[in-house]
């Protein structure tokens, strides 16, 4: 950790998103991961008291408008989290392929898990809504090993 103040959201929303959004080489610490996860759900919790609002508001079915909008957050920030994700897995001593495989399937479970779930746009068969649920679980516990365990000291 350095002194000069390079912690908190702030400096990883900064260190992540404007100065290493593809860079994919380094490694990033167990701070920076989660001070920049934690950032990116704050914005998305206050875009979905937002829109709630709004929809109290405006009459509007505020799921479907929260749904969509936070797809289009995390596809916009998907540069930005792969290049996170591959960082801080090389910092665990991961492959860079292993990393990106294992992003991609954590990433696509996150999206369609909520999409697949109560058929909001979709209906699907009760088996695959539980097998989206269970793939969601398995990335979740697996996002908390990167995030959690630390890093390789070389």
């Amino acid at each position: 950790m350095n002194s000069q103040g390079e912690w908190g959201p702030v400096w990883a929303v900064r260190r992540v998103i404007f100065q290493q959004y593809f860079k994919l080489s380094g490694r990033a610490t167990r701070t920076e991961y989660w001070w920049f996860l934690i950032a990116y759900i704050g914005v998305a919790l206050t875009m979905g008291v937002v829109v709630g609002l709004l929809s109290r508001a405006f009459q509007f079915p505020a799921e479907p408008v929260a749904l969509v909008l936070s797809c289009v957050m995390a596809l916009g920030c998907l540069p930005a989290l792969l290049a996170l994700w591959v960082r801080r897995c090389r910092d665990l001593g991961r492959l860079n392929v292993e990393a990106i495989v294992s992003f991609f399937l954590v990433f696509s479970a996150s999206i369609f898990s909520p999409l697949a779930s109560g058929g909001v746009f979709f209906e699907i068969p009760a088996l695959f809504e539980k097998m989206f649920d269970g793939l969601f679980l398995i990335g979740t516990i697996y996002s908390l090993y990167v995030g959690l365990w630390p890093g390789k000291q070389s």
